[in-house]
């Protein structure tokens, strides 16, 4: 066998695969909802859905004393699907946004908002983080990459470290929807 006979068995290299744009927003009133979608729209373009809004402490106190148990959360997808070569790095930008964002201030003394962005595709939900773990794997630019959820046999999979607000019975229907639109959107093309 030739050496350009064996490498027709091997992978070939693609283009960055693409995918819709998903940012878990928490935030303490609905004047800071608004201003962090205007700024998320800006940067991602308009918005395809929005999940319906929960209370962050229905779910866990892990953010109580940084901001108090009054934070509300809701997950935003975004209409244009973006390519996911260095797209990691809205990370990076988010957590300067979060920095940014304050009671009629461009720089508050301490966050009021948290901004957790990643995408979804058709069969996964990924979140980016600036903390590793076992789970989490280093993409570039400080930021790590978690597998959040898959979707398998007409389901979404949970795994051990699934947060449990992506597990909520009413994320999870708006999930199934938005996964079910952009199947539709794709095969169209």
């Amino acid at each position: 066998m030739t050496a350009p006979e064996r490498c027709e068995f091997m992978g070939k290299i693609k283009p960055a695969p693409t995918a819709h744009a998903l940012v878990a927003i928490m935030y303490p009133d609905d004047a800071i909802n608004q201003r962090l979608r205007s700024v998320l729209e800006e940067r991602l373009g308009p918005l395809l859905a929005a999940s319906p809004v929960y209370r962050v402490t229905d779910f866990t106190d892990y953010y109580s004393d940084e901001f108090g148990a009054s934070m509300r959360k809701q997950i935003l997808i975004f209409a244009k699907p973006v390519a996911l070569e260095n797209f990691h790095r809205i990370k990076v930008w988010t957590n300067t946004v979060e920095l940014s964002i304050g009671p009629g201030t461009e720089t508050a003394a301490r966050r009021i908002v948290n901004i957790d962005p990643g995408f979804l595709e058709l069969s996964k939900l990924v979140l980016y983080s600036t903390k590793n773990f076992s789970h989490r794997v280093y993409i570039g630019d400080g930021i790590f990459g978690e597998v959040t959820m898959l979707y398998e046999h007409g389901h979404f999979t949970f795994l051990p470290w699934t947060y449990p607000d992506y597990a909520w019975e009413q994320n999870v229907k708006f999930l199934l929807k938005i996964r079910h639109e952009i199947a539709g959107r794709i095969r169209k093309i």
